[in-house]
Parts: C-alpha cells; structure tokens; sequence
C-alpha cells in the first residue's frame, strides 16, 4: 500500500478561532481509519478541510501541506455530514439516489435499498424519514457515487445495532473488496474493532495516533456506576396509544403502546430505526393522539417539552447563556458547557448544541421532557455529561421520556418501552 492522503502542519481558523493546530498524518489506499476525540475538539472541521466544504462553503483560512493538493483532494472525496438532514435536497428517496449516483433501474435502485432494509421505502418522501432512515440513505448515496475517498461523519449516531453492525460490514467489504478508502468519525472503537487500520486522536485542535481507546476510564465508570434513578414520586403521565397512522400512510405506525411514566422517572423507548420512537415522542407533547390514544395527567394537560434530535429546530437565541437564563447557568455547567457560555450557537459543534437543547429544555421547568437520541454522537465523556444531568433533573422531580439505542442511557431508566420490531 502507498499513502492516498499527505497531509502535514495543516491549520484551519473559522472565524479568527484557531481550530486545527499543525494536524499531520497520512492515509493509506484502502484503509479504515476512525477519527475520535472530544466533542468540540475539531473532527467535523478536519473532514469537512479535506472535502473542500471549508473554505469553499465555509469560509475560513487553511494554511498547511497535502498530497494531492487539497484543491485536487477534494473532487476525489465525499463527505456525509453528522447531521444527515443536511444531506437531503429532493422529496423522494428514489429521486435522491437517482440524482446523485449511477444507479438509474429501478431493480437496482431496490437492491441497494435493501441491503439496508429500506426497499419497500423507494417511493416514499425524505421528508417523513427518521434520522435513522436519513442515515442510511445519505451512506447509500455516498458509496453509490463514484468516490474514492468517503469521509462519514458519525455514520451510526442514529442507527440501531444491527443497522450499525450492517453499515460497518459494508465498509469493511467496499474497503478489502472495491478498494474505497474511508475516514470515520465514531467512538464506538469496540463496534468497529478488526477493521480499523488506524486511530487518530484529535483534542483541542491537535491530533494523535494512538492504538488505545483514549474513553475506556470513562466507559468502564459508566458500566459500572450508572444505575435506575430513584424515584418517589406518584404524579404519573399515562400514555394510551390505540393506533396512530400518518394520513398518507394505510398501515397504522403505532398500535397497543400503553405506559406511565412517573414525575422524577426515565422511561426509555427503543426500537429500529424507523419504528416510530419519535413520532411517539412528539405525540405525547401534542397532548392528543390521532387515532385513538389519549395524554393526560390526571385529566389535565401535562407541562412537556419535546427536545427533537436535531438541536437547531429547538433553539432560538443566539448564545448559550441567553437560551438557557440566568437559573440555568447550572445546566450549562452539568452539561459541561460553562466554557460555551457565550459563545455564539452557530459556532457550537454539533455535539455542544446537543447539550445545549438538553439544557435549555431543563432550565424552562417542564415537568416532563421528552429526548429524542439525546447522546447521538457524543464522545463517552459528554455522553456521561448528558446522563448525569438527566439523573439530577430527575432527582428534582422531572419525568423523562428518552428515545434512544445507547445502552447507557437504558441502564439509568425505570422502564424500557419496547417498540417493534426491537
């Protein structure tokens, strides 16, 4: 193998921010490498340098050496952004495919779909997918497209564990048998395991090898410390769900989902993607369910808040410190933010704007909130970060409805509402 990718002393500035410091590293042809680190540290700013997103979208100074030029690197490259919702431009699945890769059939556009179990969605609109879905179907496009070199940015973030486990043995199989090359963003060391040719470690701007995984203090305290929240309290939430359908849609989404949850509780829903985790979720905000379910406390509307998985459809002010108020600077502290305080929002990653929903959502006094994949795409440290908050606010009385696949959020739950199929 000889080196696909030179890259020495690179330095990027957003904004006057001195993100990247001297990143140097090389990349074989044909090899899997896993980029990790802390959130905020500069793994999305690396990726999108080395597809040309900075500085030709966003804008930005690069200064540094690579072979090929990164002019030249970037028509070699595609990169799937963290946020998979920004992949998506046209209204169908077919017409995403078909726009944006060589495959034109319809019994090839089938076949792809399925090896993701998604071939009875080709003519379903993007805009009803999960992010799940949307996941799966950005990656689709992005080894569909003719690139030699993919940069997927947390590419399992949304995704179960066998959609997880599906995804990497793909890329194992277009890496040893197509001779593609990908560098991943992902801290699940154990989910990629054999298959990584390398690790590189970024923190504060500045990158490292290493063959150790740099979360494993963290992962063991959490496997053996976290634990249900104790809760007291009796006032309860009852979720009653006969049968709920989209109007265009003759089979129903949600059928027979009955379950409290209790003020100080965490109940977390899981399923597969695409089960209808939040479409619950933003069901019982409503208040009242088409199609036969009724959300009450007590015969009275409940004070909820919905939290959705992408942070920027719930926040609305412009720094961390005005969305949150003066009472809930605290939440910024547990949440490992005090840093980002006044930091504009646009310029969080998108780990940090995570938090900061989570955050926001707590400081309001809602006496329930409801978390769409609140750790997705969280390093082990600010996933802890994350659930500590959930176990102090719920220690103070507020109920918590968490759609998640992490199996560390389910080891502080009281219950586990399983959606089919699970």
């Amino acid at each position: 193998m000889h080196n696909l990718i030179e890259v020495k002393d690179l330095n990027v500035w957003l904004s006057n921010y001195h993100v990247l410091k001297d990143v140097s590293f090389n990349i074989d042809e044909h090899g899997i490498v896993l980029l990790v680190g802390p959130s905020g540290s500069g793994k999305s700013t690396l990726m999108k340098t080395l597809s040309g997103v900075i500085p030709s979208v966003v804008k930005g100074v690069v200064k540094g050496f690579s072979n090929p030029p990164l002019k030249a690197l970037k028509n070699k490259t595609m990169y799937v952004h963290q946020e998979p919702w920004f992949f998506i431009s046209t209204p169908y699945i077919w017409s995403e495919i078909v726009g944006y890769t060589s495959i034109k059939s319809l019994s090839n556009l089938r076949e792809v779909l399925e090896e993701f179990r998604l071939g009875h969605h080709v003519n379903r609109t993007t805009y009803t997918l999960s992010a799940g879905e949307v996941q799966r179907l950005a990656f689709i496009i992005a080894v569909n497209s003719g690139k030699e070199i993919l940069l997927l940015d947390e590419p399992t973030s949304y995704l179960d564990k066998r959609n997880s486990e599906t995804l990497v043995r793909f890329v194992a199989k277009l890496s040893k048998d197509y001779g593609k090359t990908f560098i991943i963003v992902d801290h699940d060391l154990t989910l990629w395991g054999k298959h990584v040719s390398e690790i590189l470690y970024l923190s504060e701007g500045r990158l490292t090898k290493t063959r150790e995984n740099p979360f494993e203090e963290v992962i063991n305290y959490m496997s053996s410390k976290l634990s249900p929240v104790n809760s007291e309290c009796n006032e309860c939430l009852k979720i009653r769900v006969d049968s709920f359908r989209f109007p265009d849609s003759k089979e129903p989404l949600l059928t027979n989902i009955y379950f409290d949850v209790c003020r100080g509780e965490v109940v977390v829903v899981k399923g597969s993607s695409g089960s209808g985790k939040t479409t619950l979720l933003k069901l019982i905000a409503g208040g009242c369910l088409r199609g036969g379910g009724v959300v009450n406390v007590g015969g009275n509307r409940c004070k909820a808040v919905f939290v959705p998985d992408n942070p920027l459809l719930y926040l609305s002010s412009p720094t961390p410190a005005e969305e949150v108020g003066l009472e809930g600077l605290k939440y910024l502290k547990y949440l490992g933010l005090a840093g980002k305080a006044e930091t504009p929002i646009m310029k969080l990653s998108s780990g940090e704007r995570r938090r900061l929903a989570i955050a926001s959502a707590l400081s309001r006094g809602y006496e329930y909130v409801l978390v769409d994949e609140p750790t997705a795409g969280l390093d082990p440290l600010n996933k802890l970060h994350v659930i500590e908050a959930i176990i102090k606010a719920a220690e103070m009385g507020v109920g918590f409805v968490v759609a998640s696949h992490d199996p560390f959020v389910e080891m502080i739950a009281n219950k586990v509402v399983c959606i089919e199929p699970c």
